[in-house]
């Protein structure tokens, strides 16, 4: 039996003009309704939940989120972060000077603030600068220093060729590093282990419940591991084929369409699913 959903963000849930589709939030609710806990489980910092956890009235007491790939958890009320999996900061400091020597849009997430390094790289859209820090040196900045540091961003539109960094970024955390892809045009670097599927686990382990009693729902590598050690698991339509290949469901429905929705209707609402 379904007692905790773990939905991806962006091309999961949100629609591709960043709202959420309405068969999505009915699906949501009526899940909420029959008891069933939901959670945000993304790649993005907790500065970047917008009015998503109220949209979908998750915003309430003994409720948490999975941020930054499972680098921290959040609790939805409070805003307090309850765990974390830092990244060393010499570390994402020899990354900087990496992606500045080969012209790599790079970006430092923190507890606080998302910090980003253009490296001559256009950018594009509006930024809050209470939380969006733009910089030419992270070195130069001392309040990086004492912020929690989560998660690193190279952000190129040629994927294959961030794919091709991989091994230089591994070995300059001496290996110590958990890499993923998502949108097509992000690699994103965490602690060694750090994936949502183990930050879902430490939130059953809260709630008393296993993973066997889990859906989760995604569409990109960084949803990889969540995707197969839930014991339900659907990749929307738009996923990438190797989330369809480990998921034991695909939704007819794109992320425009309401795919979250399909996959909670599917699994929860219809009761020959249930095992």
């Amino acid at each position: 039996m379904i007692k905790l959903i773990a939905t991806d963000c962006d091309e999961t849930l949100l629609s591709s003009d960043r709202t959420i589709h309405e068969r999505n939030k009915k699906a949501i609710k009526k899940a909420q309704d029959m008891g069933i806990k939901v959670i945000i489980a993304t790649g993005r910092g907790p500065y970047q939940l917008f009015n998503i956890l109220e949209e979908i009235d998750i915003e309430k007491e003994d409720r948490y989120s999975v941020l930054c790939n499972g680098g921290l958890i959040m609790d939805n009320m409070s805003k307090k972060i309850v765990d974390s999996s830092p990244i060393k900061y010499d570390k994402v400091m020899e990354i900087s000077d990496y992606c500045k020597n080969l012209g790599i849009h790079f970006e430092i997430y923190t507890d606080k603030h998302c910090i980003i390094s253009p490296n001559g790289n256009k950018i594009f859209g509006n930024y809050d600068g209470d939380i969006y820090k733009f910089v030419e040196d992270p070195k130069k900045e001392d309040f990086i220093k004492d912020e929690i540091i989560i998660k690193v961003l190279l952000k190129n539109h040629n994927l294959n060729y961030l794919m091709s960094l991989e091994e230089d970024i591994a070995r300059i955390c001496d290996w110590d590093v958990s890499i993923s892809y998502s949108s097509d045009i992000y690699m994103e670097i965490n602690r060694k282990n750090v994936n949502k599927a183990n930050a879902i686990k430490k939130i059953c382990k809260h709630y008393g419940i296993s993973m066997n009693e889990v859906l989760s729902i995604g569409d990109n590598y960084n949803d990889k591991e969540m995707l197969e050690e839930a014991g339900y698991s659907a990749a929307v339509q738009n996923a990438h084929l190797l989330l369809k290949d480990v998921s034991k469901y695909t939704t007819k429905a794109n992320n425009n369409e309401g795919a979250v929705g399909e996959a909670i209707e599917k699994f929860v609402f219809d009761k020959k699913q249930q095992k």
